[in-house]
């Protein structure tokens, strides 16, 4: 590209840093959330409710009041936002 248009379209500097990589020893791989909802110890120690819970929108605690309805209900706009 440099000779026949002038211009780079790679930075030289990080290209000798990608050169000069290595392969670490313990390389981090895989996605995290996935790992902690995989194994059942993490979904205990984190507190994770899954979604197969019926109900769980009344066991999500998010810090916020309770939006009620007239049959103590929370109101569906809460409901939709916990069941995320």
């Amino acid at each position: 590209m440099q000779k026949n248009f002038g211009f780079q379209i790679h930075d030289p500097d990080m290209i000798d840093v990608l050169k000069n990589i290595q392969v670490p020893k313990t390389p981090c791989q895989g996605t995290p959330w996935y790992t902690i909802l995989s194994n059942p110890h993490y979904m205990i120690a984190f507190h994770y409710i899954g979604a197969y819970i019926s109900e769980r929108e009344k066991l999500i605690e998010d810090g916020q009041a309770d939006d009620l309805d007239s049959d103590n209900e929370c109101k569906p706009y809460q409901v939709a936002q916990r069941c995320e």
